[in-house]
């Protein structure tokens, strides 16, 4: 486990001045990551924490970024979840949203496992700022899963907006 670099999350919270980048705490653009996508003004990223209760917690009560735990491994029978942050959602004509995500994991041997997913964002576009979404994807490894690199991957798509960000967190089962 690890915590996030503040300065990746604290840019990713300022307010998004350019409409196809990501920006640091400086205004300068950062170039897109693998778990950091954007298209045009709408933004997601994806996050693997070892505990998601307290993400929540610490993300809806700080006034501030707050710092985030996250998991780049993982033991057996220990939980994890795959958290997702956006903004600059479409929304439809009553001012709504309509954001879903669909999450799979890909196992060390190269299998791709659907692992359910679910409306993302369904109130008005969040502000200038990133939001918690609300699905999010739990799991934990057992003695039959094989040890080595897993693959999380969000497809979150803007249904309103026609826009599909794939991105990919990875953990290691140890």
């Amino acid at each position: 486990m690890r915590r996030l670099a503040p300065a990746l999350l604290l840019a990713s919270l300022m307010p998004l001045a350019a409409a196809a980048a990501w920006l640091d705490g400086s205004g300068k653009p950062i170039p897109d990551t693998e778990s950091m996508r954007s298209d045009g003004d709408f933004h997601a990223q994806l996050l693997i924490t070892p505990d998601e209760a307290e993400l929540r917690k610490a993300w809806n009560t700080s006034g501030r970024a707050p710092t985030l735990r996250v998991a780049d491994s993982v033991k057996r029978g220990i939980s994890s979840s795959a958290m997702l942050f956006l903004r600059g959602c479409a929304p439809n004509a009553s001012g709504q949203c309509d954001v879903v995500v669909e999450f799979f994991v890909i196992t060390p041997s190269g299998q791709r496992v659907p692992a359910g997913g679910g409306p993302l964002w369904t109130s008005e576009p969040p502000p200038a700022t990133l939001v918690l979404g609300s699905a999010s994807m739990n799991f934990s490894f057992g003695p039959a899963n094989e040890t080595g690199l897993y693959s999380v991957q969000a497809k979150v798509v803007d249904r309103i907006g026609k826009r599909t960000l794939e991105l990919w967190g990875r953990i290691r089962l140890d």
